[in-house]
């Protein structure tokens, strides 16, 4: 048996505080004068005896609970010496569906196994192979849980895709044998459809492991794209069949709603801003309306998708986002963010020069955030891989590890133990009252 935290057991010094209350507690006895014994009964004596019984149950239980206590926080594990597997492989749980991969393991040894690269790193069983809902994989996340295995080597086989690298490379006491199956398909995939008043824009997925790219087109409903029955979805049909479909979200996007606000100081810069917002319309296909008005006109009480702030007058508290003027002339950027998400701060005064070099058109886009749902689902099907060497961990050998053994925490149980001996304690406390 070891301990997590062998510092705690000094703690098994607290032992002599009960001992030294029961004993200091032991007062000499008093003699009193009486006339007569006759009336005393014996029953009294075996009493008296039964009290000082108790008390050397109280002290025997308090002190098995400051040992029990002690040796909760001290984190007792035993250990036992377990048999390691010669060789385990960690596959990607989609590749179990593949039989023409899987055929590789048949002739599997005793001293080898199989498990899933997920978290967990179950053993691979039909209830993973038959889930159609795999989660990208965190590798260097998984690469920490692989050494708790009892394995002698480790062969991982992996799409190795760039979006599982995330944090920092761990230290791992395996040496991890990454193998990334290259693939050199290009994958086309629906993602989302936007509809407005005017026209549907499908944005179209083409991912391969080198380039993730979007594309987008305005499609016409007909054969080969048509509305479900709720009109909240679009089914894509296959050109091969008209029986394979995809079915995509179909969002409805009404018009932006800007309200520009400005001084006569900073009309100048009014202009600049409706001119990109007007690019950015015919770019996005999708109509920006723009509510302009002066800062000393009396303002509707309306919430508008984007409020920009173009005067010197505070700007009115809003939860949407908002761009407000406010001169910095420490700033190396025409436009920054702001305490929150939602704001964001015009450093200087606008010009031809700085609208080009500041990039205030996309800016703009950026602040406005639009099709944020295509990005979300790009990310899902993102496919662009790593090499091996980009997957290696840190390998650091413990030879003191080389004989692996298997822990088992003790503190449920002692928890156990520990309830039931203070039940008692206060049961044997209230018989000694009595």
């Amino acid at each position: 048996m070891s301990f997590v935290q062998p510092s705690y057991l000094w703690a098994l010094l607290g032992l002599l505080v009960p001992i030294a209350i029961h004993l200091w507690s032991k007062k000499e006895a008093k003699t009193i004068k009486i006339g007569s014994v006759q009336l005393l009964s014996e029953s009294k004596s075996r009493q008296s005896s039964s009290i000082q019984l108790n008390e050397w149950w109280l002290l025997l239980l308090r002190m098995a609970i400051i040992s029990l206590i002690t040796l909760v926080m001290a984190k007792p594990q035993w250990q036992s010496k377990v048999n390691n597997s010669k060789l385990t492989y960690i596959i990607e749980p989609e590749f179990v569906k593949n039989e023409k991969f899987m055929a590789r393991f048949t002739d599997l040894q005793a001293d080898q196994e199989i498990r899933l690269l997920q978290s967990g790193l179950p053993i691979n069983d039909t209830e993973y192979t038959n889930s159609d809902d795999f989660n990208s994989a965190d590798y260097w996340s998984l690469a920490s849980e692989m050494d708790a295995l009892q394995t002698d080597s480790i062969i991982v086989f992996t799409n190795g895709y760039a979006k599982g690298l995330k944090g920092a490379r761990p230290e791992t006491n395996h040496d991890i044998n990454w193998i990334v199956l290259d693939s050199a398909q290009t994958v086309e995939k629906p993602l989302i459809a936007y509809q407005t008043e005017k026209n549907i824009t499908l944005f179209t997925a083409n991912n391969s492991p080198v380039a993730s790219k979007i594309a987008k087109e305005n499609i016409e409903l007909g054969d080969v794209y048509q509305l479900t029955s709720n009109g909240d979805s679009l089914q894509v049909l296959s050109s091969n069949s008209n029986s394979n479909s995809t079915k995509i979200p179909l969002i409805q996007q009404p018009a932006i709603e800007v309200s520009l606000v400005y001084a006569d100081s900073l009309s100048a810069d009014k202009t600049y801003i409706a001119a990109a917002l007007a690019a950015l319309s015919t770019y996005l296909n999708r109509e920006i309306n723009v509510e302009s008005s002066l800062d000393n006109e009396v303002l509707e009480n309306k919430e508008s998708d984007l409020t920009i702030w173009l005067s010197t007058k505070p700007a009115p508290v809003s939860a949407r986002k908002k761009l407000v003027f406010k001169n910095d002339s420490i700033s190396n950027a025409l436009i920054i963010k702001g305490e929150d998400e939602n704001t964001f701060y015009i450093t200087e005064r606008i010009t031809t020069e700085n609208a080009v070099s500041g990039r205030l058109t996309e800016n703009l886009l950026s602040i406005l955030d639009i099709n944020k749902e295509v990005r979300e689902l790009q990310a899902k099907v993102d496919i662009r891989s790593v090499t091996e060497a980009d997957l290696e961990t840190n390998f650091i050998e413990n030879k003191a590890s080389k004989t692996h053994k298997a822990s088992w925490n003790l503190n449920p149980y002692l928890w156990v133990v520990l309830l039931v001996l203070l039940i008692v304690e206060r049961f044997v406390a209230y018989k000694r009252t009595q």
